[in-house]
């Protein structure tokens, strides 16, 4: 038989994969930011992910406020599963940082500059210190390392690592991490939207806080108090602010009880799934399951909560509802608007790192581009976030026609700089052309006022 040639050498045939390209942001995830610590070690104690209160329950233990908060926001129907959330806890405020490790007397010989030192208490919970100085057989100025947690000021902590042997340890002058410190801390961690506490920290910290909470942009934080004077004072100093992103909410009851609300209403805001058709909410007239009214809500506190933005749950002729009141932003805005935030960046990222080829730098190439960012506005629409109307700001962009025409037919606008305006340096660093979006918000009904005209 005659020697075979393979066919390439004809016809060569490729098969091209397309990239995957990321996947949307879980703005339903909720953290949960604890004072308790695990009861076991299995192998991370930086945070655990939760899809059920039980699993919390066998963790931290049924007596747990942190049991009890998974089961506030487990207990909501929906909750944040509908979404396809999770319940992400961090243990926190535990002593984050250590001022010394004493090494207990001659047994303890031979550490060095440089040395990683392994710590763990009875339970073994720790983490790694890094020797920064040796003096007179004491090591100093040594920090905690990222993911350990629950150091307490005692003796005989087992020490392991480094170049020494046989020390005996005494850790002294501990700190206390606080809430903002330890949502910087895991920020990067996993991603999270939503913040509930078993410690919000002193109300003067609050201000701060409500900062540091909308500087990062894609989080959603529920604060809570249950002294009037907060929602005249600091509430009303975030409100002014326009510090959205930190949900004010009141509940006269002190402590869990107000917390437990808290987390309650955060489940319930974040159980919608922006996949969905007509899946968008609002907080207002919503019962919470597992959640009594305020026993002390009065019309005096309702009118000042109205005005500083905050959020209650109250009675209206004996059926509970929730109240938000738009002073600060309703809290359906805020939420909606970081899932479509979120949403634009990575169809637009996709769309620019999934081509097999490139996106050309050309009007064809922008109306790709563009077509990308345009089916998440129709995301909006379809789950009720945006919808068709007619444009009432002062602002408008490209041309006008085509701008009234498209938020009156479709809620939303999308438009571009032609690339023929480009500069020379712009072209050079392949930028695509401004892109400008107008977007109509569907909105929600919550109050009425009806005239009877009686004619005898």
């Amino acid at each position: 038989m005659a020697p075979t040639l393979p066919l390439s050498n004809i016809i060569n045939v490729n098969v091209f994969f397309p990239a995957t390209g990321l996947a949307n942001f879980n703005v339903n995830n909720l953290a949960l930011f604890t004072g308790d610590a695990f009861l076991s070690n299995p192998g991370n104690n930086s945070y655990r992910i939760y899809q059920s209160a039980q699993q919390v329950g066998l963790d931290f233990g049924t007596t747990s406020e942190t049991y009890q908060q998974a089961v506030a926001v487990f207990s909501q129907q929906p909750n944040i599963l509908a979404g396809g959330g999770s319940l992400i806890v961090f243990p926190s405020f535990q002593n984050n940082s250590i001022a010394s490790v004493t090494v207990g007397g001659s047994s303890g010989t031979g550490y060095i500059i440089g040395d990683v030192l392994t710590i763990t208490q009875g339970n073994g919970y720790g983490g790694s210190v890094t020797v920064t100085g040796v003096y007179a057989g004491a090591i100093t100025a040594i920090t905690l390392a990222t993911g350990g947690q629950g150091y307490s000021v005692a003796n005989n902590l087992a020490v392991t690592g480094g170049t020494g042997t046989g020390a005996t340890i005494d850790i002294t002058g501990v700190t206390t991490e606080n809430l903002a410190q330890a949502i910087a801390r895991t920020a990067n961690m996993v991603y999270y939207c939503g913040i509930i506490s078993t410690n919000y920290g002193a109300n003067s910290s609050w201000s701060n806080l409500a900062s540091v909470v909308q500087s990062y942009g894609n989080k959603l934080q529920f604060l809570v108090s249950s002294t009037v004077t907060d929602i005249t004072n600091v509430f009303t100093n975030i409100q002014q602010a326009s510090q959205y992103f930190t949900r004010c909410l009141y509940y006269s009851t002190i402590g869990l009880t107000a917390r437990l609300f808290a987390a309650s209403y955060a489940s319930r805001l974040l159980s919608v799934n922006f996949n969905g058709s007509l899946t968008a909410i609002t907080m207002n007239g919503k019962q919470l399951i597992g959640v009594t009214p305020d026993p002390a809500m009065t019309q005096t506190i309702y009118s000042l909560c109205n005005t500083a933005g905050v959020d209650i749950y109250t009675s209206f002729n004996n059926s509970p509802a929730t109240v938000s009141n738009g002073a600060n932003l309703f809290a359906d805005r805020a939420f909606n608007l970081i899932w479509f935030v979120l949403a634009l960046q990575v169809a637009g990222y996709n769309a620019l790192q999934t081509s097999a080829t490139k996106v050309p730098q050309t009007t064809n190439g922008m109306n790709s581009f563009v077509g990308a960012l345009k089916l998440v506005c129709q995301q909006g629409v379809t789950n009720g976030y945006l919808a068709p109307g007619t444009w009432t700001g002062v602002d408008t962009f490209g041309n006008q026609t085509d701008f009234f025409n498209n938020i009156q037919t479709y809620g939303y606008y999308v438009y571009f700089t032609p690339i023929a305006q480009q500069t020379a340096a712009q072209r050079t660093a392949r930028q695509a052309p401004l892109v400008q979006i107008a977007i109509k918000e569907a909105g929600a009904l919550q109050s009425a006022i009806i005239n009877v005209y009686d004619n005898p």
